[in-house]
């Protein structure tokens, strides 16, 4: 009973912490990278190839907090994000995403929509624990800005920043992931993740050869999130369905320098999914989330839910993989 007390404690305690750095708002430009940035810890070298599918559904009219009925409006976003891992000991490992975007829009007048590569993003993290049943990582990342930011609409007028595949900006990634084993019996793990996202400015956003453009940058943003996962051992293989509560921050935009209206704020909301691992080198998740409360700045559209599916396969050795 104490021990139990004493794990509960510190998990409060480092929740509240994390809560308190500043998630991504519904709507920058490019794909969402916070469910891909964790890569397993391994005792040898090891690569791993990840695909990852994510639909966000944006049709929830916000004003602040009170939700609006009746928009005419209507949004959705996904992505397919390809990602590289390779651990190269317990302590280090890297990883490099990519991400293919396409986004849609429809108004009164037109239908909007995009579809390009993201801007890529390199991981590298850093393992301060790793035993039977504790594991503290921190990660650090660059994004390097690829994707495309010129897409136009069928009236042939520059769509927003939110609509672009890329975000023509050097962004910076930081995290902080802790995971513990028997939590409460042996097969429950309990975890809390928290990232925070710096981002840079387009200083030539919307540029044509007569046109210098204008400066633009998303707001910084963070997410900080924690959640249970429980082992279920099955005939031909395991099964982990895990539930957790995540918490959103986004500052506001700024466009020519001047804060823009109607962007910005907080978000809560609960991850769920569930993943099956039949041996030690495959493995496939699917994912939901669903929001329960928000309190933004002004009026927003925002995320009623998301789904997505993820597939992994290790190679424990590239060499070794293609001679056998």
């Amino acid at each position: 009973m104490e021990l139990f007390l004493k794990n509960i404690i510190s998990f409060v305690f480092l929740f509240l912490m994390t809560t308190a750095l500043c998630a991504q708002t519904c709507c920058t430009a490019g794909a969402p990278v916070g469910s891909y940035l964790a890569i397993q810890n391994t005792d040898k070298k090891m690569w791993s190839f990840q695909i990852g599918y994510e639909y966000n559904s944006i049709n929830l009219l916000v004003d602040n907090n009170e939700r609006i009925k009746n928009d005419p409006r209507s949004r959705f976003g996904q992505s397919t994000s390809f990602k590289m891992d390779y651990s190269l000991n317990r302590k280090l490992a890297f990883s490099a995403i990519l991400p293919f975007v396409q986004q849609a829009r429809s108004t009164f007048s037109e239908k909007q929509t995009s579809l390009g590569l993201g801007d890529l993003i390199f991981i590298t993290q850093y393992s301060l624990v790793n035993d039977a049943f504790i594991n503290l990582n921190i990660s650090a990342g660059v994004k390097i800005p690829i994707g495309q930011t010129n897409h136009r609409g069928n009236s042939g007028i520059l769509l927003s920043p939110d609509m672009q595949s890329g975000s023509g900006t050097y962004d910076f990634l930081f995290r902080i992931a802790h995971t513990k084993s028997n939590f409460w019996t042996p097969f429950l793990s309990a975890y809390i993740s928290s990232t925070f996202r710096i981002n840079g400015t387009n200083d030539s956003f919307g540029a044509t050869p007569t046109f210098a453009g204008r400066r633009f940058s998303f707001g910084n943003e963070s997410t900080s999130q924690a959640g249970l996962r429980y082992l279920i051992t099955l005939k031909n293989g395991f099964l982990n369905p895990d539930l957790g509560l995540k918490f959103r921050w986004a500052d506001s935009n700024t466009e020519q320098n001047v804060e823009a209206p109607n962007s910005g704020g907080y978000w809560m909301s609960v991850p769920l999914g569930i993943s099956f691992t039949p041996d030690n080198k495959k493995s496939i998740a699917l994912t939901a989330e669903f929001p329960i409360y928000q309190n933004l700045d002004g009026l927003q559209i925002s995320t009623n839910y998301k789904f997505g599916i993820q597939l992994n396969y290790i190679f424990q050795n590239i060499k070794e993989s293609l001679l056998n």
